[in-house]
């Protein structure tokens, strides 16, 4: 039989060193983790980042963000830039090189001035905004795109304005874009069989008029020239010597009644030298000295009284 101590013993927990009496609960972990989830989450994660990482982190990361919101400010202050560029440039952020696509007419030392770089330009404090609008003020250009490639290079992506037409004014003649602003004072050859648009307003107006004239492709195509007189009325200067004078109003249906006179081939004969359209109930035709004194010699011969204006 054995002690009672013994039995009572095996019985009861036995006591802690500090003499608290430790009881094994199968339920205290869990319990444990409830009350985990029930705190914060910035108390939760507190204790992992003490932990984790490295001492003195906390400093650190306080004293990049000051030095970052001095710098960011000084820079929106438009103070101490040198040197803003020049410590950037220490760290790597200097422009060393620029990648420029797009460009045809445009030559990239013209881009390049546009940007104004120097040799202390840093990719941290240049302007994109800026330096797209300068390019934008070059007259090829229609858009331009600037974009920071970090650490150290621009990207430059230009669409260049298409040419529509020569303006002549006087003696001066422009390369214009369809909405008549002006691209260049010096045409290469390559322009010159681009339409010619005649007269002060001319370059503002002509794209409403090639408008109506793509309805007409045969016409279209015998342009060569069109004149803006008085800045209210258009003449069509064709190909083969024939003008046409259209009318202020209702241009289309001059075109039409143009495209049935022309139904024949009129406006290819070397007898025609202009036609009037002027008025909506007539059409007056001129012809060449030679084919007008012709046709008074066969009157004549035919016996026929010519009226005066005919006679000369």
């Amino acid at each position: 039989m054995r002690p009672l101590k013994a039995k009572m013993s095996a019985q009861q927990p036995a006591a802690a060193s500090d003499g608290w009496t430790r009881v094994s609960d199968p339920l205290r972990p869990r319990a444990a983790a409830y009350e985990q989830r029930r705190l914060p989450l910035y108390k939760r994660i507190i204790p992992l980042a003490e932990a984790w990482l490295p001492k003195g982190i906390g400093w650190g990361m306080s004293f990049g963000f000051l030095a970052v919101t001095s710098l960011y400010g000084a820079m929106i202050g438009g103070e101490n830039q040198t040197a803003l560029e020049r410590a950037s440039a220490v760290i790597g952020l200097k422009v060393e090189s620029v990648l420029i696509s797009g460009q045809k007419e445009v030559s990239e030392a013209q881009i390049l001035n546009a940007l104004a770089l120097n040799s202390d330009s840093s990719l941290l404090t240049f302007d994109a905004y800026a330096a797209r609008k300068n390019l934008e003020q070059i007259n090829w250009i229609a858009e331009a795109k600037v974009q920071k490639l970090y650490p150290n290079k621009l990207q430059i992506v230009v669409e260049e304005q298409k040419p529509f037409a020569l303006w002549q004014r006087g003696q001066y003649v422009s390369l214009i874009a369809y909405d008549g602003s002006v691209i260049s004072d010096r045409i290469e050859p390559e322009f010159k069989a681009l339409p010619l648009v005649v007269g002060h307003g001319a370059q503002r107006q002509a794209s409403e008029l090639f408008e109506l004239l793509s309805q007409y492709p045969s016409l279209a195509r015998k342009t060569r020239a069109v004149v803006y007189v008085a800045e209210r009325r258009w003449d069509l200067y064709l190909k083969n010597g024939v003008f046409v004078k259209l009318p202020e109003q209702d241009i289309l249906a001059a075109l039409d009644k143009l495209m049935a006179f022309d139904e024949d081939g009129n406006l290819s004969r070397k007898d025609i030298t202009s036609v009037d359209l002027r008025l909506e109930d007539r059409t007056f035709v001129r012809m060449s000295e030679d084919a007008a004194e012709k046709r008074r010699n066969v009157l004549r011969d035919l016996g026929a009284k010519l009226p005066k204006e005919v006679e000369t």
